[in-house]
């Protein structure tokens, strides 16, 4: 796919500055300018996250009401049901919230909406569900920010409902006891960007600092806040990125018999947990259930406290995770074919009687990524069509749909993700209408995709030092991404594709060159045989091999040279 090339540069001497008073390089003085870094004292902060630099829970509207009406059901007995979300942002936040009742002596139930029957949110199945335990409060985590009727439900059946959210709030909030999301528009709460489980974990905060004794209990919940948060894929700064760096280190440090199971099934059990690690192995074995029918199970995982348990439900999580990229691949086959079969438009807008509705979110996804431009999959049944979309980082398809609202039953999301749902004599309108508000927010420049490259770099800057320094950027995630440099004109050495479909090569500067490795690159072997230099990018890595440590380039991206 075409990309244009974006090389970020600030003021030399600025930078010269910098590396001088922090003592780094100047590419690394580069890469944290482009986060928005650029003083000693943010620089450490953020190299360094530390516990007391997250905020007091009770900057967040309602926390004070939210905390006082636990601490009453804990004094009467009250039942109390935790209401989630069947992803690994709403499993993860029901588990802490469960948990966190439990401590301080409740015995709280919970529920998770089947994804295929009853949908995303608070449902009547669910508080009917509710009303037969005779329930007195419900906690709703990652959901109910926009369920003015199922609150009004509760409240009919003599329920206070706390909601904890993240979604975009609706200009009309529902009319919940409690309310606790940053992104109110009174909310004065210093970070915006927290995933459910984010917010969740604030609640649990508000509650043991109420109690004086929350610091030690409340970390130990920051594992769960790690997964949930890289599962839902927010901005990996600020708190997140405290919440992650800490649960990270105690999945690794002294895992809880879930972590040690779904270790031992995806096959990453003795090595380092990082955050891809994390995207790409744990989260999607925690989402297959949910994906597939009911999450319940999930969050029985990751309370489970003897080790045989939690084995028998990783087993269990690993076959549902092979079903699920079944259905995956076959949908996207379907899918793909579809798109290159048709005019492309700005928007891809699919609707397939018989889709599974589980896997829709992923092949948007794809498609999203593939073509670059937002993708709404949709699964037809009883002449209802629902499903999920993805976008690009120029549109933010909230906006966007809010602006197709009277064509829906229901819809909601972020910038990024959203799912919908509308009657399918709606459809044809519907994709006119989103096509012309894409149309009007973007470019034709902001449909083609931006190759971001952190810094220009000459190779003979590249050595071990400047690796550990850019290690020291984990964990990476949205908008703190694995930094890509890149190098202008480099000499093409034995070109050749190894593996699969890999491009193997050595590129030179002057005296100085380094191995390459361009994973799934392959295609690119005949350009650059016409090509006398490349334009390289890519990021640098350390290679361990044969009892030795190398310096390698893991290619990002390659395109003919300026002296080509």
């Amino acid at each position: 796919m075409h990309r244009r090339w974006f090389v970020n540069r600030t003021n030399q001497d600025f930078l010269d500055y910098l590396s001088r008073k922090i003592s780094i390089s100047t590419a690394f003085s580069q890469i944290l300018v482009n986060r928005g870094i650029k003083d000693a004292r943010s620089i450490g902060s953020f190299l360094s996250p530390s516990l007391e630099a997250q905020h007091d829970p009770f900057l967040m509207p309602d926390m004070v009401k939210a905390v006082e009406r636990i601490k009453q059901a804990s004094s009467k007995g009250e039942i109390v049901l935790v209401y989630g979300d069947y992803d690994a942002d709403g499993l993860t936040s029901t588990a802490i919230m469960v948990s966190a009742l439990k401590m301080l002596g409740l015995k709280p139930y919970y529920y998770i909406p089947n994804r295929i029957t009853e949908g995303y949110g608070l449902s009547r199945e669910g508080l009917l569900k509710a009303k037969s335990l005779s329930v007195n409060l419900i906690i709703t985590v990652d959901c109910g920010i926009s369920s003015h009727g199922e609150v009004q439900m509760a409240a009919d059946y003599g329920m206070d409902v706390i909601i904890t959210d993240h979604h975009e709030p609706p200009e009309k909030l529902p009319d919940a006891f409690a309310i606790l999301n940053p992104r109110r528009q009174d909310s004065e709460y210093p970070f915006k960007d927290l995933a459910g489980v984010g917010v969740a974990y604030k609640l649990v905060q508000g509650l043991y600092k109420s109690y004086k004794s929350y610091m030690t209990y409340t970390s130990s919940l920051l594992d769960l806040v790690a997964i949930g948060t890289i599962g839902d894929s927010v901005p990996l700064v600020g708190e997140n990125r405290i919440f992650v760096t800490y649960g990270l280190k105690a999945i690794n440090d002294s895992p809880k018999p879930w972590a040690e199971a779904i270790k031992e099934t995806a096959g990453i059990k003795g090595k380092e947990i990082k955050s891809t690690s994390v995207s790409f192995t744990i989260v999607p074995r925690i989402n297959a259930v949910g994906r597939l029918g009911s999450a319940t199970d999930v969050v029985k995982f990751f309370l489970a406290e003897d080790k045989e348990n939690a084995a028998k439900m990783a087993s269990f999580l690993e076959g549902q995770n092979r079903t699920r990229q079944k259905y995956e691949e076959e949908v996207a086959q379907q899918a793909f074919d579809m798109v290159k079969s048709q005019e492309m438009d700005r928007a891809i807008v699919l609707a397939v009687p018989g889709w599974h509705i589980g896997v829709l979110g992923i092949v948007a996804s794809r498609l999203a990524d593939a073509f670059y431009r937002p993708a709404f999959v949709l699964s037809i049944n009883d002449s209802i069509a629902k499903g999920s979309a993805r976008s690009i980082p120029p549109f933010h398809i909230f906006n966007g749909l809010s602006e197709c609202a009277e064509l829906f039953l229901g819809f909601g999301g972020h910038s990024q993700a959203a799912g919908l749902k509308l009657r399918t004599e709606n459809l044809d309108a519907f994709k006119k209408r989103i096509n012309s508000v894409i149309e009007a927010a973007l470019t034709e420049g902001d449909m083609i995709p931006r190759l971001e490259i952190d810094a220009g770099v000459e190779l003979f800057e590249i050595n071990f030092n400047l690796v550990n320094e850019l290690s020291r950027l984990e964990p990476f995630g949205d908008s703190n991404q694995e930094p890509v440099l890149g190098a202008r004109n480099l000499e093409i050495l034995e070109p050749r594709i190894v593996g699969e479909n890999h491009l193997k090569m050595r590129l030179r500067q002057k005296a100085i060159s380094f191995d390459t490795i361009g994973f799934d690159m392959g295609n690119l072997l005949e350009v650059i045989n016409t090509a006398n230099t490349v334009d390289a990018a890519f990021t640098p890595c350390i290679n361990e091999w044969n009892g030795g440590r190398y310096l390698q380039l893991n290619l990002k991206a390659l395109r003919p040279g300026m002296s080509s």
